[in-house]
């Protein structure tokens, strides 16, 4: 999980127009963006049995 958080947080950080790069940002800043990962990563299902994964209902 740890290395999942930190992928998500190099991203969301790389996503900023201004971002420099991740290695080189100070390590408050790096948690910063691990709190968000985090926060995202709890967002996504998990999961979830594969009868509700198909099910997609397309509404014009």
């Amino acid at each position: 999980m740890d290395q999942e958080v930190e992928y998500v947080a190099r991203a969301l950080y790389e996503a900023e127009e201004d971002a420099f790069l991740w290695d080189a940002e100070p390590e408050i800043l790096k948690e910063e963006f691990r709190i968000y990962a985090r926060a995202a990563i709890a967002l996504l299902p998990r999961d979830e049995p594969r009868e509700r994964k198909s099910e997609f209902h397309y509404a014009a």
